[in-house]
C-alpha cells in the first residue's frame, strides 16, 4: 500500500499511519453501511433465530420492511456515491447490498439440502446438518457478493485484491503489541493465540460448571464439535474477512476497513444473541478479535490463518453450548 509495509504496524498504530488513514467522512459512511448491513441481516435472520434484539427491531417496523428497506438503502447509497464520484465507497455499498441479498439465496439453498439438526447436538450426524446449513449460508452470500466484487473491482488493479486462499504463514507481522517484535504468523498461532484459545475453552466450560466434561457428554460428540467449529470459521471468515473487509479497505483505507468490519462482525453476533445487554460485552470482544483476525488476513494475504484461529475459539464455545450438559 503506497510502499508502506503494514505488517510492521499494529491494529492501533495503523490508526495513526497517514497512508492508512481515511477522511472522517469515509469513516462515517462505512460505519453507516455497516449498520445498514447489520439491520437488514438481523431483521431477516430473526425469523429463524428469534431473540430480544430482533423482537426489539420488529417493534419498530415489520420484519420485511426492515430487511428490504436495508437493501434499498444500500443500493441507493451505492448509486448516490457513484453520482458523487466516490466510487471507492460505492463499491463497499454494493457489497453490503449483495451481502443482504445473499440471505435470500441462503434461504433458498437451505430448503434444497438436508441441513436439519438439533441443538445441542445429540449425535455426530447433527454436526453434518449444522455444517451444511453454514455452507448454505456461505454459498448463498458468496454468489451475489463475488458478482458485486467483479462488477465494481474485478477489472481494477488497485490494492487490495481478493486473497481467498491459505496465505503465507511465514510472514513477520504484529497484531496488538507495539513494543513486541514482529514474529511469523505461524508462531503467533501456536503460542499466544493457542493459549488464548485454551483460556477461552476453560472460561466457557466454567460458565456451565464444566458439566459437559464432568458428565462425559462432550467426548462422544467431540468430532461433531470439531466439524462444526471448522465449517463455521471457514464460512464466516470467507464472508467477513474475505469479501466485506477488502471492500471496506477499498472504501476507506486499511485502518477503517479493519476496524469497521470488526464493528459489523461484533454487531452481527450481538444481533443473533439471546439477550440485549448481557450479550453486548462478549459481542464487543468478538468484534475486537475480528479486527486482529482481519489484520492477519491482510498480512498473510489469505484466510488460512484466520480460519484456524476462528475454529480454535469456536471449539471452546461449542464444547460448552453445542453438546448436552447432562
Amino acid at each position: 500500500m503506497n510502499g508502506v509495509d503494514i505488517r510492521a504496524e499494529t491494529i492501533f498504530t495503523l490508526l495513526r499511519l497517514p497512508a492508512a488513514r481515511a477522511s472522517a467522512r469515509d469513516w462515517w459512511t462505512l460505519m453507516a453501511l455497516a449498520v445498514v448491513g447489520w439491520l437488514g441481516a438481523v431483521a431477516y435472520l430473526g425469523r429463524y433465530r428469534p431473540n430480544q434484539v430482533a423482537r426489539t427491531l420488529y417493534a419498530i417496523a415489520p420484519r420485511d420492511v426492515l430487511f428490504y428497506g436495508a437493501v434499498v438503502l444500500a443500493l441507493s447509497a451505492a448509486l448516490g456515491l457513484v453520482m458523487a464520484r466516490r466510487r471507492h465507497l460505492a463499491g463497499a455499498a454494493l457489497i453490503i447490498a449483495a451481502f443482504l441479498v445473499g440471505h435470500l439465496a441462503y434461504s433458498w439453498l437451505y430448503q434444497l439440502i438436508p441441513a436439519r439438526f438439533v441443538m445441542p447436538f445429540q449425535e455426530n450426524a447433527h454436526a453434518i446438518g449444522f455444517a451444511l446449513s453454514r455452507l448454505a449460508y456461505g454459498v448463498g452470500l458468496a454468489i451475489p457478493m463475488l458478482a458485486a466484487w467483479w462488477l465494481v473491482f474485478g477489472r481494477g488493479h488497485g490494492w487490495p485484491r481478493l486473497h481467498l486462499g491459505l496465505g503465507d504463514f511465514t510472514v513477520q507481522n504484529r497484531d496488538v503489541q507495539t513494543s513486541a517484535a514482529a514474529q511469523p504468523a505461524w508462531r503467533a498461532l501456536l503460542t499466544g493465540y493457542a493459549l488464548f484459545s485454551v483460556a477461552m475453552l476453560v472460561m466457557m466450560q466454567a460458565n456451565v460448571g464444566f458439566a459437559p466434561i464432568r458428565h462425559g457428554t462432550l467426548w462422544p460428540l467431540l468430532p461433531a464439535v470439531l466439524i462444526a467449529a471448522f465449517v463455521n470459521g471457514l464460512v464466516e471468515e470467507f464472508v467477513f474477512r474475505g469479501l466485506i473487509q477488502p471492500s471496506f479497505i477499498r472504501g476507506g483505507g486499511v485502518a477503517a476497513g479493519l476496524w469497521i468490519q470488526g464493528l459489523l462482525f461484533g454487531l452481527m453476533h450481538w444481533g443473533m444473541s439471546i439477550g440485549v445487554l448481557a450479550a453486548l460485552p462478549v459481542s464487543l470482544l468478538i468484534g475486537f478479535g475480528s479486527v486482529v483476525w482481519g489484520k492477519f488476513a491482510v498480512d498473510t494475504r489469505g484466510l488460512g490463518w484466520v480460519v484456524i484461529a476462528h475454529a480454535m475459539v469456536d471449539v471452546g464455545l461449542m464444547s460448552a453450548f453445542f453438546v448436552p450438559q447432562r
